[in-house]
């Protein structure tokens, strides 16, 4: 990488817009302050909002041709991590970042797999651009503007997720006994995320596979999967020793970046039936969802 004078300083959180009115009069080099929030209120990062110590980012900008600056989070903020850069001169410049942070750049292979879903902040792939910065406005802030009338400058989630909720009904006790897995078929599990553009999608002319997911003691489960066109998903639920089937319905016929499709089960056990209520779309992104059902 070349030497410049245009530096990164300190990144941590702010909720500001996309552009600084702090001007600086000084004449000597002004270091840019990167400020970052995460798009869509849900509770953890790999899902929302948070980011974590140690999380890394890749940032580039578009006049001097800076790519892939890595910055690492610590201490509630991030931090430059390899080479620092100072502003050239007062021409604004445009920035963009992408998460997580990977040597290479460009675009990144990945699955989402049983074992990619253990690690799900490495497949949370995120995406922010448009912030702007100066010499004079040297605050490059990759937030969400839009409540002052600016723009959204914040990280954007470039997956999909489904999160899926078991409820105990009329003749379960989930306190005895609790769905041991599920497995949810006819996914391209594997794909491609582009860190120049922020987009992910499947990888071409690949088979369809099953990921099966154990269930947790919260009975709330999710899983991040690769944006993709399909009309509906089965899914196989392990209970109490049985296996059971039913036919998730996706709106619009397709998997949307940003979307979090949440579908919620009242389990019931009638004879030898179990049923499973309606679904509904949640954050990220809300969307109406359909009903489901399944049979022994």
């Amino acid at each position: 990488m070349k030497t410049r004078l245009f530096a990164f300083a300190a990144l941590g959180i702010a909720l500001t817009a996309c552009t600084n009115d702090n001007e600086m009069t000084d004449n000597g080099p002004v270091a840019a302050v990167i400020n970052a929030e995460i798009s869509d209120a849900v509770a953890t990062r790999a899902s929302g909002t948070t980011w974590a110590d140690k999380d890394e980012i890749g940032v580039s900008e578009n006049r001097y041709g800076y790519t892939n600056v890595r910055y690492r989070r610590a201490n509630g903020k991030f931090e430059p991590a390899g080479s620092i850069i100072f502003f050239e001169d007062d021409a604004s410049t445009t920035f963009s970042a992408y998460y997580p942070y990977d040597s290479n750049g460009g675009t990144l292979t990945a699955t989402t797999d049983a074992t990619a879903q253990k690690n799900q902040p490495k497949i949370d792939f995120l995406y922010a651009t448009g912030a702007t910065a100066s010499t004079h406005n040297p605050e490059v802030n990759f937030t969400n503007g839009t409540k002052a009338g600016g723009k959204d400058c914040s990280f954007h989630h470039c997956m999909s997720q489904i999160t899926l909720t078991f409820e105990a009904g009329s003749g379960v006790d989930f306190s005895t006994i609790q769905p041991e897995s599920y497995t949810l078929s006819e996914l391209v599990l594997t794909g491609s995320f582009d860190t120049t553009t922020g987009i992910a999608k499947t990888d071409e002319n690949t088979q369809t596979a099953d990921l099966e997911m154990p269930t947790s003691s919260t009975l709330t489960s999710s899983v991040i999967l690769f944006p993709q066109e399909v009309q509906s998903i089965g899914l196989a639920v392990k209970f109490n020793g049985n296996e059971y089937n039913a036919m998730l319905t996706v709106p619009e016929g397709a998997l949307k970046a940003g979307n979090n499709y949440t579908y919620t089960y009242t389990v019931t056990v009638r004879n030898e039936d179990l049923s499973i209520g309606s679904a509904e779309i949640t954050d990220w992104n809300p969307v109406i969802g359909g009903g489901v059902s399944a049979e022994l």
